[in-house]
């Protein structure tokens, strides 16, 4: 199994986001916008975010003041600035890490207020300091410069989910419009002003999303539950392909097939090579770029008899056990052996059916599959035998089976391995490692656990294990969010947060001696919830061994 890992205390926040260079943390608690030491937690900055009748793009004046609630939180690409916005309030606040502002609440700028088009969405654009507002009920996107304080619109955007992409190197945003009951792509150019480039008609008749291919070639744009469609245009407006329930290659087995309520879920591989296509119907299709026929389909199985396929199961009550002090490995399932399904229920609205996620690794030699039909199990691929790979040869690799459904997984996004970090809601946070080794008891061995090294099956499917997070409070690790440097891992709730480090990850700091680091203040597990106002420097170390050294950084 691996080596220990490090947890910080409890610290109140409804978000948390890292800062591009992983040097930050920022965290909301209530109407502050608290930024952290990611390698301490100590507090650098705070700001209270208010409220004012009369806002514009420009310094709020000094009004009655109302404390409103924050919904999202976003670092600006350079890590100097921090986007808050609150949709209560209509309002969004720019805050600047190394200066201070001249607003009612210290930010360097404020966007909205009250008004009848209101604001539901936003977000920093890909140059400079640009930012991207939507008006509700889909009326404009204003973009906003706040170097020059120019304003442009786009009108009539069809939503603020998934309808909007860009293009690799950030160039070019292509954004789906609504005009007189036909829907267009409009490509706009981001370093002019996000100047009209391009716009084309779309064939669909509800589109859902549109996703800009890796490699910079394609746009690919999928339709509604109505029908099994997804488009594929040039950038600069052909159409290249049309891939529907009708296609030749739609099944390769049968003539005829059910397509169910159509695309629930679109991902490109990394290289852009390959479009996965998760379906209503719980399959996932694999569309190549050559041709653009399917080359595989993939079905999550409820019963596993695939004896090269590696079946993980959590053991059970092991949190309860351990208190939550301590490190598991999941238990090997001999083959063949069931899946947990789930029967949806048919007769009510957004049954729980079909692939609710796909996710590649940064190489794209794996990818990982979420279905609502198996809500406590995750499905492992493997896609390319290496990254450079001409074609995929695709099957599963592992299964892993929790307790409790699945609430969020991510790939590490480190430079080394393959590693998926998954929560489900329990007092614990599960790693899933490539290049894990399972051990088992040898009991000729005097119980000791031995290392083994298998061929075959036993060596493809990686390891899996459970670690338990150190609480006397009732903390159940719901979202999480690798460091952009993999060194570390967010877990949080509806309003605590802790963080986990990874001493692996680690070894190239120095040691020292870690009473002195961290002021002597080592307590057993988490003891309690730290305030927002507190400048604590305790760490659990409680069966865990403490982080070597601080991590020192340069970029926020």
């Amino acid at each position: 199994m691996s080596d220990s890992y490090d947890f910080s205390q409890l610290y109140h926040a409804s978000l948390v986001a890292y800062s591009p260079g992983t040097t930050f943390l920022a965290t909301v608690f209530q109407n502050r916008i608290i930024i952290r030491s990611t390698s301490t937690l100590q507090i650098v900055r705070t700001w209270s975010c208010s409220h004012t009748a009369s806002t514009s793009i420009a310094s709020s004046s000094k009004a009655s003041e109302g404390h409103v609630k924050i919904d999202s939180v976003e670092w600006s690409e350079d890590g100097l600035y921090i986007l808050a916005f609150s949709a209560s309030a209509k309002t969004a606040w720019v805050f600047g890490l190394a200066s201070e502002g001249d607003g009612q609440s210290g930010e360097m700028a404020k966007i909205g207020g009250e008004g009848i088009e209101g604001m539901i969405k936003v977000e920093w654009g890909r140059s400079g300091k640009m930012i991207l507002a939507w008006a509700d009920h889909g009326l404009k996107l204003s973009i906003f410069d706040l170097s020059t304080g120019i304003t442009r619109v786009i009108q009539n955007p069809k939503s603020h989910h998934q309808c909007h992409t860009y293009s690799p190197d950030n160039r070019y945003m292509a954004i789906v419009e609504k005009h007189l009951g036909k829907e267009y792509i409009g490509i706009y150019d981001v370093l002019d002003n996000y100047h009209l480039a391009r716009h084309f008609q779309l064939s669909t008749t509800d589109v859902q999303g549109i996703s800009w291919s890796p490699d910079g070639k394609y746009l690919a744009a999928w339709d509604s539950a109505v029908s099994y469609s997804v488009y594929v245009h040039s950038p600069i407006g052909p159409l290249l392909s049309h891939f529907s329930h009708s296609s030749p290659t739609f099944s390769p087995t049968l003539t005829t097939e059910d397509p169910g309520l159509g695309i629930r879920t679109v991902t490109w591989s990394p290289g852009g090579r390959w479009l996965a296509m998760g379906g209503w119907d719980g399959k996932v299709r694999i569309l190549e770029s050559e041709g653009w026929r399917c080359i595989a389909v993939v079905s999550c199985a409820s019963k596993i008899t695939d004896k090269d396929v590696t079946v993980w199961k959590e053991p059970q009550d092991w949190v309860k056990d351990t208190r939550g002090h301590g490190i598991i490995q999941f238990d090997r399932v001999s083959i063949p052996t069931a899946i947990p399904t789930l029967r949806p229920d048919m007769s009510k609205p957004n049954p729980s059916v079909g692939i609710s996620e796909i996710s590649f690794d940064k190489d794209g030699a794996l990818f990982v599959v979420r279905s609502e039909s198996s809500p406590n199990a995750l499905y492992i691929y493997s896609f390319l035998k290496t990254p450079t790979s001409e074609a995929p040869s695709i099957s599963l690799l592992a299964t892993l089976v929790l307790s409790y459904p699945v609430k969020d997984i991510m790939w590490c996004p480190g430079k080394t391995g393959r590693k998926l970090a998954v929560t489900a809601k329990s007092g614990a946070i599960y790693l899933w490692n490539e290049e894990g080794v399972w051990e088992e008891e040898d009991i000729s061995n005097g119980g000791n656990q031995n290392q083994h090294q298998s061929q075959g099956a036993e060596s493809r499917g990686g390891m899996m294990e459970g670690v338990g997070i150190p609480s006397r409070s009732d903390f159940v690790a719901a979202d999480l969010c690798w460091a952009p440097d993999g060194t570390s891992l967010v877990m949080q709730d509806r309003s605590q947060f802790c963080i986990m480090y990874d001493n692996e990850s680690e070894n190239g700091n120095a040691t020292t001696d870690k009473s002195e680091i961290w002021g002597g203040v080592i307590e057993e597990g988490l003891s309690h919830v730290m305030e927002e106002e507190e400048y604590e420097d305790g760490w659990s170390g409680y069966g865990l061994e403490l982080r070597d050294g601080l991590r020192g950084g340069i970029l926020a």
